[in-house]
């Protein structure tokens, strides 16, 4: 439809896949994997104090999985781009894949400290308003809105990686070189997931309350 009426053109394709990569990885990082973290905390809580199974590794293990999940979601929106004829596959489909991939640990670690702090219950209730406010910002609206609203909340978007990623496919359309923006991406994404990192460890290694069986099964 986008393309019968004018709206969709190669030239903007790229930004398409990324906005609905973003939006797809923002829904599984942040919303279903926080959820996931929420319902079975406790039970790797009392595993780390009844075995060898640290927090830690129970950390990594869950990224490793969000990263699998998190590509998976970008392929399948790629595959269904090729096969409609709407993409041509490239390097910069592969260097979109791997900006994607470094987006999806940055949303998961934001997924799973709101999975150790926040309850079930209001995870469930958030589920919609956090999927809608995270994917808004991590597509930048500027490229294809404008207006006093769009300014403001561009402004806010500065301080997410999105922004960044937008920059370098940008670049990427017009063939120009991307160092610049691919820097800010990183140091955008280490901004937040470093500090949340040492959180996470500190949190889990001073802070976690022994817990019982009993409380594990309530």
């Amino acid at each position: 439809m986008a393309k019968s009426s004018g709206f969709f053109t190669m030239s903007n394709a790229y930004f398409w896949v990324s906005a609905a990569c973003a939006i797809g990885i923002a829904g599984n990082a942040v919303v279903t994997f926080s959820k996931k973290i929420s319902h079975t905390r406790k039970f790797y809580q009392l595993q780390a104090h009844t075995s060898n199974y640290s927090m830690r590794r129970w950390l990594m293990d869950q990224m490793a999985v969000q990263i699998i999940l998190n590509f998976a979601i970008c392929v399948v929106i790629i595959v269904a781009g090729l096969l409609m004829k709407s993409l041509a596959f490239n390097l910069n489909i592969v260097i979109m894949l791997v900006l994607f991939s470094l987006m999806g640990i940055y949303l998961s670690t934001i997924g799973f400290l709101l999975g150790i702090f926040v309850d079930s219950r209001t995870l469930d209730a958030l589920s919609m308003p956090l999927s809608m406010v995270f994917g808004m910002l991590m597509v930048r609206l500027d490229t294809w809105l404008s207006g006093n609203v769009i300014v403001a909340i561009t402004t806010v978007q500065k301080f997410f990686p999105g922004y960044y990623l937008f920059g370098i496919v940008q670049k990427i359309i017009l063939k120009q070189n991307f160092s610049n923006e691919f820097l800010k991406f990183l140091l955008s994404c280490s901004l937040m997931v470093i500090p949340f990192m040492i959180v996470v460890i500190v949190q889990h290694k001073k802070h976690v309350p022994s817990l019982s069986a009993d409380e594990v099964t309530q």
